[in-house]
């Protein structure tokens, strides 16, 4: 989108959606003397995108900018100022670091890796200066800032996540900020502790999902058969897991207990009538043990899924001892169930 204004402050923030499909745009333009104000977008833009508008009595045309390209045409008639709340798609901001010349990459900045993205955002003023201009980027926690570049002279401010530049008296602007995905440094640690148990020859396995991260423990690490009574053996792979795991960082741990189909029988039926008992036994038990360990109970989350859902089939040995497992997901804070 673009913006034609003489003497103008200008303050934008863009919020960056996780999954890079879309970005919240909010913008504050003021001056000092009156009159209408026109923002110009893309002729194709979607008038359903913005969100919020003030002051109020702006009208939509389709119209020339000053340049004399046919656009989407926002007018805000008689204003000092205007503020707007759109949603973009992520194809106007967010590009693939093939598609930024070379001049414009800075020096600590890899310009052969590929797993880097370029958040792209553009002030341009048709005649006179922005007095003021002020942009922020405000990135999802899953990334991590590599680099910053700006064609007009500015102040750059980084906290965290979010990254601001502000420059007084200047023509128009580009801003480039280099991001990519952090690395998943509590996946990297299990897959360790999986290696190291795997040598012990325990079939530990671990993957990432929609849900978040998940480790699967087969039945045979932490319980006898129709016992919920975690053994000593099990408890130090649980113990190690916790050890790993900074519940500061994460939405939830939720413990889920699953088991073959084969009906419970006996004496133990006493008990467990059926497999559910039986699995939601099982990961309570393993939610106590974190919680004695120190697992902030908030936090954790108990399951029992009998044999709702198989990883195999229940029709053979194999099948079934793969399905009586207690699986951990960790859920990141930006993950949802």
């Amino acid at each position: 989108m673009f913006l034609y204004l003489i003497n103008f402050t200008r303050e934008d923030i863009y919020f960056v959606d996780q999954t890079l499909t879309y970005v919240v745009v909010f913008t504050v333009n003021k001056r000092d003397d009156k009159g209408s104000v026109v923002r110009y977008y893309n002729k194709n833009y979607n008038p359903n995108y913005l969100m919020y508008a003030r002051p109020f009595g702006y009208r939509w045309s389709v119209c020339k900018d000053p340049d004399g390209v046919e656009r989407m045409c926002l007018d805000f008639p008689d204003a000092y100022s205007f503020s707007v709340l759109q949603k973009d798609t992520s194809s106007i901001y967010i590009k693939k670091l093939t598609e930024i010349p070379d001049s414009l990459i800075p020096a600590n900045v890899n310009k052969n890796d590929s797993t880097i993205y370029v958040f792209n955002a553009n002030a341009k003023i048709f005649k006179g200066l922005y007095e003021e201009l002020a942009m922020v980027i405000v990135l999802p926690l899953k990334f991590q800032i590599v680099g910053y570049y700006s064609t007009s002279e500015g102040n750059w401010k980084q906290v965290g996540n979010t990254l601001a530049y502000y420059g007084s008296k200047v023509p128009s602007n580009k801003i480039f900020v280099f991001f990519k995905a952090k690395e998943d440094t509590l996946y990297k640690e299990l897959v360790k502790l999986i290696q190291e148990e795997r040598e012990k020859k325990e079939e530990i396995t671990i993957e990432k999902t929609e849900r978040g991260l998940l480790v699967r423990l087969p039945e045979s690490i932490l319980f006898e058969s129709g016992s919920a009574e975690i053994k000593e053996s099990g408890k130090e792979v649980i113990k190690e897991i916790y050890k790993k795991i900074d519940f500061s960082k994460i939405k939830e741990l939720r413990v889920e207990g699953h088991t073959d189909s084969i009906p419970i029988i006996g004496k133990l039926t006493e008990k467990y009538p059926t497999n559910w008992e039986l699995s939601t036994a099982r990961s309570s038990a393993v939610v106590r043990y974190l919680i004695e360990l120190g697992a902030p109970k908030e936090k954790l989350a108990a399951v029992g899924y009998a044999d709702a859902r198989p990883i195999a089939s229940n029709s053979t040995p194999v099948g079934r001892a793969k399905n009586r497992r207690v699986e951990f997901i960790i859920i990141n804070e930006e993950k949802q169930q």
